[in-house]
């Protein structure tokens, strides 16, 4: 295996997993992910914000996480792998990506012009 293949994704899984020991929470997010990135970027173009209220906030963070932890014991049982054709990821492989794929990117993009870390 060749080392220097490795080296990336060692660099992202040393950010992913020791930065937020050092306090930066969302550093991997917003700047190694390229999709958080992008968010990032498109939340600086807008200077108008949506506020939301703290029990809004709350149910759409259980809305994230309620779904992430149904998929992750899908994936770890094997009950259902073809989820994966849904990452957003594939955004930017445009010929491999279906187009659920990339309307969805556009969409969280495009609302992350008005609500931050969307």
């Amino acid at each position: 295996m060749n080392v220097l293949t490795l080296i990336v994704p060692v660099v992202m899984l040393i950010t992913a997993f020791v930065y937020p020991f050092f306090g930066m929470k969302s550093y991997y997010c917003t700047h190694v992910c390229p999709f958080g990135s992008i968010q990032e970027f498109a939340a600086r173009c807008v200077s108008y914000k949506l506020k939301m209220k703290p029990p809004t906030v709350k149910r759409l963070d259980m809305f994230r996480q309620v779904p992430w932890a149904i998929l992750m014991l899908c994936l770890w049982t094997g009950v259902w792998f073809d989820w994966i054709e849904y990452e957003l990821f594939l955004a930017f492989a445009f010929q491999s990506a279906s187009w659920v794929v990339i309307v969805i990117a556009i969409v969280f993009v495009a609302l992350s012009t008005v609500i931050m870390r969307l």
